[in-house]
């Protein structure tokens, strides 16, 4: 073992140990600092033991750094069939002597503590000479201190960890979390790099949400804040939850077609390249449909390379759906422009945002939609979904892409939209789309509530879904009351159709006043201004649901 002498001059350096945890040298810059003790805290369950084996056998197979585990709860053919789950051979590894499993028996702890001490680190030091060990795992650490008497738990404690350290080898423990001593304890102030595992109730039912956080490093930067993880077959995958870059690409700014002629005018031209589009509506108000528009729609010859993430429909599914309306999103998918993303409403933000970046460096991709909004970061609640949302759409913008994000709203209930609709701050274009009731009949509208650095048509226009896809009719004239749910007004192609009867009838009374008017020629216009008078007659009688009144009689018919 090496002096005290060695132990007060051990060479601190900047060299970094990968982890091997995919997503957890991210977070930590680069992984632990050689010859650092590292703690690993949580809650049981966590995946504090996983981590630890996740460690060494990284170590031994990608990094040519062989370890040892010292486990005072589990005995090797434990180990070697928790591995294996997970697909490692640990038992390989360890006749190999890649990483080699000690298991401390309880009743060698719980005799003869300060010599259970050195006899530990003698069998360590044997094993590092013998196979060049350089990682070492201690799971746990809280049954280390059970080999220290009281009075010298702390010094014992240290010495220990500084006998490993001159070894050559970068420790790193496990240690419960219990509701008594949370996150203090003599471990978590002596250690040089504080890791906790979390595991939180999910905002849906049947989810939870799994998270790292590094705590404490001393000696080195680290990403901080709790970012989410899944233990999968090869082990555990860390999702960083870094900070977003800004955009700094030259977008272009003419606009873009939205694939809606009407909606192009509403809009001063289209889509703003690289902004963030939120259309949100009641169920059945062809958000969906706006989304296969904004994906197949194209400026130029070319279709866009994009991407619709899907929460609800199948990539096959959509295609059948859009192909009712026209749009080619089958042909598309199959010609490689556009990329269907099947996602789940619980799967974390980080892990999504991680797909949908790879793709969009892999296929170039330039618009992005997202159907829809009140799926996105579902597993979270609050403040935290706030931001999660912020997040990742932040992510998204900083890739200089178009999104258009879909957002179901339950109901409008007062004047203001927007209050309605979530993260309205975040979008630089909003459509709101809704349904409203003239005269019986149910109308399906589309509004644009905000547009941000270009020119907006702010009324109100009928949306109606065709075979050739949405097409946005004239504006609604003297409609009043659609936000506040009682919609009063009607179409100006109605009004037109009444009007343009009595603007005949106006020219014939003109016309037949004139004393000069032949007697026949007058006949015929006065027949003609009948037949116009009946038609405004059955226009307004259909438009209100009235029945027309019974015909006056005739000069004759009364002298009966």
């Amino acid at each position: 073992m090496a002096g005290n002498h060695d132990l007060i001059d051990l060479p601190y350096t900047s060299e970094r140990v990968p982890t091997g945890v995919p997503g957890l040298d991210e977070i930590l810059c680069g992984g632990l600092l050689r010859g650092r003790l590292a703690l690993v805290k949580g809650t049981p369950g966590t995946g504090k033991s996983t981590l630890g084996l996740q460690y060494l056998i990284a170590g031994a197979e990608l990094y040519d750094e062989p370890g040892v585990i010292l486990s005072f709860e589990q005995v090797p053919t434990q180990l070697f069939a928790d591995a294996a789950a997970l697909g490692w051979d640990l038992r390989a590894l360890h006749e190999a002597g890649q990483v080699r499993v000690v298991f401390i028996e309880p009743d060698d702890v719980l005799a003869n503590p300060g010599r259970q001490a050195n006899r530990l680190l003698v069998n360590v030091l044997e094993l590092v000479e013998e196979h060049g060990l350089r990682r070492i795992v201690i799971d746990s650490i809280s049954h280390l201190g059970g080999i220290f008497s009281r009075e010298e738990a702390r010094a014992g404690f240290v010495k220990f960890m500084l006998e490993l350290k001159g070894m050559g080898l970068t420790p790193l423990g496990t240690a419960e979390i219990t509701p008594d001593i949370g996150l203090g304890g003599i471990d978590a102030y002596l250690v040089d790099t504080l890791i906790v595992l979390d595991r939180h109730p999910g905002a849906r039912a049947g989810h939870s949400r799994r998270t790292i956080e590094v705590v404490k490093s001393r000696g080195h930067d680290h990403i901080g804040g709790a970012h989410p993880i899944e233990i999968t077959r090869g082990g555990i995958v860390v999702y960083p939850h870094g900070e977003t870059a800004p955009n700094t690409a030259n977008l272009p700014v003419t606009p873009m077609t939205t694939g809606v002629a009407g909606l192009d005018s509403m809009l001063g031209g289209g889509w703003l390249p690289g902004s963030v589009i939120l259309a949100a509506g009641l169920s059945g108000t062809f958000k969906s449909v706006l989304s296969g528009h904004f994906l197949t729609a194209a400026a130029g010859a070319e279709p866009p390379a994009g991407m619709w993430i899907s929460f609800q429909q199948s990539a096959t599914a959509l295609a059948r759906d859009m192909a009712g309306h026209g749009l080619p999103v089958a042909e598309a998918i199959a010609g490689g422009t556009l990329t269907v993303l099947e996602a789940s409403p619980g799967e974390p933000v980080e892990k999504l945002a991680a797909r949908v970046e790879a793709l969009i460096g892999q296929r170039g991709l330039t618009r992005v939609a997202i159907d829809g909004l009140n799926e996105l970061a579902g597993g979270l609640a609050g403040e935290d979904r706030a931001e999660a949302v912020r997040w990742f759409l932040g992510r998204l913008r900083a890739h200089g892409v178009t999104t258009l994000v879909t957002q179901r709203l339950a109901r409008v209930t007062g004047r203001n939209p927007l209050s309605e609709i979530d993260h309205a701050e975040l979008a630089d274009t909003i459509l709101y789309l809704g349904f409203v009731e003239i005269e019986s009949r149910l109308e399906k509208v589309l509004s644009v509530l905000k547009h941000r650095g270009g020119p907006v048509a702010g009324d109100l226009r009928s949306i109606r879904a065709t075979a050739q896809g949405l097409q946005v009719s004239d504006r609604f004239l003297g409609l009043s009351g659609v936000l506040g749910g009682q919609a009063l007004g009607h179409r100006k192609a109605q009004i037109e159709e009444i009007f343009q009867p009595l603007y005949f009838l106006r020219d014939f009374l003109k016309l037949a006043a004139d004393p000069a008017l032949e007697p026949e020629r007058r006949a015929r216009m006065l027949t003609g201004m009948t037949t116009e008078a009946d038609r405004v007659i059955a226009l307004l009688s259909h438009y209100f649901d009235q029945q027309p009144p019974a015909a006056a009689p005739t000069s004759k018919e009364s002298n009966r």
